[in-house]
């Protein structure tokens, strides 16, 4: 098989010849072209763009907040003497009542706080549900359950 010399044309596409000059088919090339269309101006927004995402800064006061409901609710789990006999009486009813307060306090806040209140918040909540919940097994009679444990502290 025999192939046909094959020839190979070279075209110089620079824009400008040796001298910096531009080439006279550049030159007739952009004079040929029509202008580009300017872009219309930027519409005005309707909306904000969305804004960073922001990391919500920890509040010491809330900490605070939350450690004097915690300890709140402790004592009564624990009992609470009684000024009168010197007797420490658990009080189920209080506790309940700061405990639903912690919860309500983290559904209308959720979302808002830093990492370390939502760990704090979800924590404590944790803990004193548990504790509630063997007392209040215990008070109705439901069978001898272990201790609670005691708080740190």
């Amino acid at each position: 098989m025999s192939e046909a010399p094959k020839t190979i044309k070279v075209v110089d596409r620079r824009m400008f010849t040796a001298e910096g000059d531009l080439r006279d088919d550049v030159k007739e090339e952009l004079a040929a072209t029509p202008p580009a269309p300017e872009p219309p101006p930027p519409a005005p927004e309707t909306a904000a763009p969305p804004a960073p995402e922001q990391t919500t800064p920890t509040s010491p006061a809330f900490l605070r907040l939350l450690d004097m409901l915690a300890q709140t609710a402790s004592l009564y789990l624990q009992g609470v003497p009684d000024p009168a006999t010197g007797r420490r009486a658990v009080d189920l009813n209080a506790s309940r009542e700061i405990i639903d307060t912690l919860l309500a306090l983290r559904e209308k806040t959720r979302g808002r706080l830093s990492f370390e209140e939502t760990d704090a918040l979800e924590g404590l909540l944790g803990e004193l549900q548990l504790v509630y919940s063997r007392l209040a097994t215990q008070a109705r009679g439901g069978g001898a359950m272990p201790p609670p444990p005691r708080p740190k502290g």
